[in-house]
């Protein structure tokens, strides 16, 4: 009897202990933004506030992220050009954008992770993505580079549909704003 529950306990620890939480490191990780319009587009930076990433055997199975949105930034208007890129900022943390006064953040809560069906060096991640206190259920491709018990570090595509979040700015005739946002997402996590 003390044999096997010594054999329980060893399998339990061994399960709890290839188990891992990594902390996001938020100055070396990034988040960059695009976004389109009829004529051109808009890039940009923001800044992850926080995250943890879990693992298994050495394999991504949970954790989230969070975006800090005040820190939203345009990096193609040259800063010689300080008029038009303050105004595009302000106008993207305004209330007919992203309304981080109100809503300083956006998450991303994984539930699920899958092998991705086209390609096996990739992962189909679902989750919960939260913008201006909207929740949906999302999905995201992520593309590990290197994933151990210590260091994990993955490129991630994710890119959302801004009117199912609130974010309904319409824009003028000519510059018609696109639904859709795109963030290219390096997380590094220790």
């Amino acid at each position: 009897m003390k044999n096997i529950l010594a054999i329980i306990l060893t399998v339990a620890v061994s399960r709890i202990c290839a188990q891992t939480e990594l902390s996001v490191l938020t100055s070396e990780s990034k988040v960059t933004w695009t976004g389109t319009k009829v004529v051109g587009l808009h890039q940009g930076t923001v800044k992850i506030k926080e995250g943890k990433v879990k693992l298994k055997d050495q394999k991504l199975i949970g954790g989230y992220f969070i975006i800090d949105m005040t820190t939203i930034t345009c990096t193609d208007i040259p800063d010689s050009d300080p008029i038009p890129k303050k105004k595009l900022e302000t106008h993207l943390k305004g209330e007919d954008f992203f309304d981080v006064a109100k809503y300083p953040t956006a998450r991303f809560e994984i539930t699920e992770v899958r092998v991705h069906p086209d390609n096996p060096t990739r992962n189909l991640v679902l989750g919960n993505l939260t913008i201006k206190g909207i929740t949906k259920r999302w999905k995201i491709e992520v593309e590990p580079t290197t994933q151990t018990d210590k260091l994990f570090i993955a490129q991630a595509d994710l890119r959302f549909d801004r009117q199912q979040f609130g974010v309904a700015y319409k824009g003028l005739k000519d510059e018609l704003v696109h639904d859709m946002v795109r963030m290219n997402i390096i997380i590094k996590a220790k």
